[in-house]
């Protein structure tokens, strides 16, 4: 493609929810071209996300981001009976972390990633992991062995980004300050395409919201308990 940008400024960026949304909002001011990468799994919130995620960089206006690519790589045949794609009631914003660890998700997201980059030139991976988050996939020595594995298997290089690695939630709200972050979807069981409240994703938004000290302009379908 003739209009695209050097090699070393394109990142493509794994998107679902708010934090991935406002990590590709601050990749844009350091790239070139951004590509949102939305991985559909099968997963029981994926239509209200992706419309979502259309919203949000609609709104975000940013000529560094280029369309989202979609691609399609089913779990539903490994997940089985898992809550995630439909098979129990999705936990509320009671239940420990545990309970959220979906088998394996971020070695799909970012083995799809790395095809996607190997194939288009595109060697930055940036994936929206927090430093809370307590799941074997989200360590370093998993994210380095990745890239290593990636780049024998596509015969080139890639490097993992996590811009929110050193962020807890509260700190990515901030960091969020003047993206149009109601767009965003962060909820497990979506109502009409709005956040449920109740769900674990959302409570830990809301949390977000008030330990950051910013007003949540998200819109509930009723409010949960914390």
């Amino acid at each position: 493609m003739a209009d695209r940008a050097p090699v070393e400024s394109r990142v493509a960026a794994l998107v679902s929810g708010l934090d991935s949304c406002i990590m590709t909002g601050l990749l844009a001011g350091e790239y070139a071209e951004v590509t949102p990468l939305f991985v559909r799994a099968g997963l029981r919130w994926e239509d209200a996300e992706l419309a979502a995620l259309d919203r949000f960089f609609g709104a975000l206006g940013s000529p560094a981001v280029r369309p989202i690519v979609e691609l399609k790589l089913d779990v539903g045949a490994l997940y089985g009976s898992h809550w995630s794609v439909g098979g129990s009631e999705v936990p509320d914003a009671q239940q420990p972390d545990e309970v959220w660890y979906l088998p394996g998700r971020n070695l799909l997201l970012l083995g799809a990633a790395a095809l996607y980059g190997g194939v288009h030139e595109t060697p930055n991976l940036a994936i929206g992991l927090l430093a809370s988050n307590p799941f074997p996939d989200a360590t370093t020595d998993f994210l380095r062995s990745l890239e290593r594995t990636a780049g024998l298997a596509m015969d080139t290089s890639f490097t993992v980004l996590t811009p929110l690695g050193d962020m807890h939630k509260a700190d990515v709200v901030r960091a969020g300050a003047g993206m149009p972050v109601q767009e965003a979807l962060s909820c497990a069981s979506p109502v009409d395409g709005r956040h449920c409240g109740g769900c674990g994703k959302c409570g830990e938004r809301r949390r977000g919201f008030i330990d950051a000290g910013v007003p949540d302009p998200t819109e509930y379908a009723e409010l949960g308990p914390l």
